[in-house]
């Protein structure tokens, strides 16, 4: 039996994988399109899509600003056991989506032979800036679905619906290859139809997402009370990490596109582009570890579980390491095969540089690996400027700093070195914001939190485990009488808990866990002088005890005693199911 927080891993890991398969299957559409693009379409729209990009970076700002705030703050209220605010927050969100993507969609459709003059000017070509033009027209009608899905995607996972999640992902990613050959080998309509087999692939994810609210079980539903435009702000606030992400990437683009256009031409735009393309895969896994650690943080500080906290940014930490290490052995092995998807073997030059920006934006990611889940936890536990830092930075300041004026000074060759410097800066930046607070070094997942000592339970007034077999649970339950006893709690209450968490944890055991999935309970009870709180979280069936207090009332005076006791007794009791688990909340 371990000593609490097994359901921390497993939940990680759960969330993690849903999380990865979202992003890297929304980011698999860009190399779809880059791919059919270069092989069908030839280098010059390659080039029209490097220069195109951070348009489409921009156009996912708010997207993200909405999307992962609105999972963050959600999560938060659900680890206070507040589902009318989820609710109320949630609804909001969705209106004020409806409307901003609506008004981008138009913005970019009106503005687009514009915005390709102003970013494609410098390219010497009125053939690409025409490219520009007819694949932003398509895409403005894509906004609206894709940036919906983003944050909506998002809470399929809060609600217990993670397979329909997968499932509208991996309909949007299919749906945009089939629309894409066809219109490569069938219509020919270019980058116009380039980009409405994106929009139509979307909305076919949409439409996907939109089934899971005929689900009568849901948490998440829509209203039109309480409705408060000061969440917004609190969204918004959370959401700032992903903005500044892809806000930074878009004007980050801006200025290597220039910079590489002034110094070495189209063909190293074509060239980056390709990189670009390449570590889609390596973002969709950063942004997955980002999202997974800043969510799952965000229910356990809900929550005040410090040691839930730390077991949460170890096991991220852990995880992104391992999978960076891997694809980066990956990217320098094979960075010239890699290159060859998306440009056509004649475009030697071409093919030659973009091996060369693959294997030096590989070491780039490897160093920037920790700052994902790190940043991740700072968001979670709402430390929101060491957030905003890590993100600035690694995703504009050192990079744009770097490569810009090592181009300037030694052309291409510098402008390479500058990408694995930047990481380095990033990685450095990362070790110095926790002992900067501190005054001293550590790599300690405790230490680097920075919570203050106050937060949470103090370690004498706690008690936490895990249980997987009755064994375990009848252990605990006399672990829970001894714990209770020690605390000077009155002997009927240390009887009560205790009959409480046998019949709990042992209906759970027995009847809560499905065949050939292995199930997990973890325990936390907090018995002090100004709070006293029992939480039960396992990943079993769904079961609502203050559902079946109502339904049942056997003959048997003491069946479910320690359940019907305990419940009179409480304060307050809230039962949540989300994240794939049931979580029970008793205060006392």
């Amino acid at each position: 039996m371990e000593s609490g927080n097994r359901l921390v891993r497993k939940t990680f890991y759960g969330m993690l994988i849903v999380n990865v398969i979202s992003m890297v299957s929304g980011i698999m559409c860009v190399m779809i399109d880059a791919i059919v693009t270069g092989q069908f379409l030839g280098t010059e729209a390659v080039t029209a899509a490097g220069l195109i990009n951070p348009v489409l970076m921009l156009s996912n700002v708010l997207g993200a600003l909405l999307g992962p705030g609105v999972s963050v703050v959600c999560t938060r209220y659900l680890g206070m056991a507040k589902p009318k605010r989820v609710n109320e927050v949630f609804s909001l969100v969705v209106i004020t989506q409806l409307i901003v993507f609506g008004l981008i969609s138009a913005l970019i459709f009106v503005s687009a032979p514009a915005i390709a003059h102003a970013l494609g000017g410098g390219s010497g070509s009125e053939r690409i800036t025409d490219m520009m033009t007819e694949y932003l027209h398509g895409f403005a009608f894509a906004v609206p679905p894709m940036c919906i899905n983003l944050g909506l995607s998002g809470l399929m996972i809060m609600d217990n619906d993670r397979r329909r999640g997968i499932a509208a992902m991996m309909v949007t990613l299919i749906g945009d290859l089939i629309f894409d050959l066809a219109n490569a080998l069938v219509f020919r309509g270019g980058m116009l139809g380039m980009a409405l087999a994106t929009a139509l692939s979307h909305f076919a994810g949409l439409a996907v997402v939109l089934t899971h609210f005929l689900k009568k079980d849901r948490v998440l539903r829509f209203t039109r009370q309480g409705l408060r435009i000061g969440d917004l702000k609190e969204v918004m606030l959370c959401g700032v990490p992903s903005a500044l992400t892809l806000g930074c990437q878009a004007l980050r683009t801006i200025c290597f596109n220039m910079v590489l256009l002034a110094v070495a031409g189209a063909g190293a735009v074509a060239a980056l582009s390709v990189s670009v393309s390449a570590f889609s895969v390596f973002l969709g896994v950063a942004l997955g570890v980002f999202v997974t650690t800043g969510t799952l943080c965000s229910l356990l500080y809900g929550e005040e579980d410090r040691n839930g906290l730390v077991e949460a940014l170890a096991v991220a930490l852990r995880t992104v390491l391992l999978c960076f290490a891997v694809l980066t052995v990956l990217m320098l092995a094979f960075a010239r095969q890699i290159a060859g998807f998306f440009l056509d073997a004649a475009a030697a030059e071409e093919l030659a540089q973009g091996a060369r920006f693959i294997r030096f934006t590989a070491l780039q990611f490897l160093l920037n690996a920790a700052s994902f889940p790190l940043s991740g936890a700072y968001q979670g536990t709402r430390q929101l400027k060491r957030n905003y830092g890590i993100d600035l930075m690694r995703e504009g300041g050192f990079p744009v700093i770097c490569c810009v004026s090592l181009a300037l000074l030694f052309g291409v060759r510098g402008f390479e070195f500058g990408l694995s410097l930047a990481g380095a800066l990033t990685l450095l930046l990362c070790v110095m914001i926790p002992c900067l607070a501190l005054g001293r070094f550590t790599l300690d997942p405790a230490r680097l939190l920075l919570l203050p000592a106050s937060f949470g339970a103090r370690p004498e007034e706690l008690f936490e485990a895990s249980m997987q077999t009755m064994d375990d649970v009848m252990e605990t339950s006399a672990r829970v009488a001894a714990f209770c006893e020690s605390k000077g709690a009155p002997r009927r209450t240390g009887t009560v808990t205790s009959l409480f968490v046998e019949e709990m944890a042992g209906n759970t055991v027995q009847h809560g866990f499905r065949e050939g999935r292995a199930g997990s309970i973890d325990l936390r009870l907090i018995y002090g002088e100004d709070a006293k709180l029992i939480r039960l979280r396992d990943n079993g069936r769904p079961f609502d005890p203050l559902d079946w207090l109502e339904r049942n009332h056997p003959e048997d005076p003491l069946s479910g005693a320690g359940i019907r006791i305990l419940v009179g007794m409480a304060k307050d009791v809230r039962y949540i199911p989300a994240l794939g688990l049931n979580n029970l909340v008793i205060r006392l």
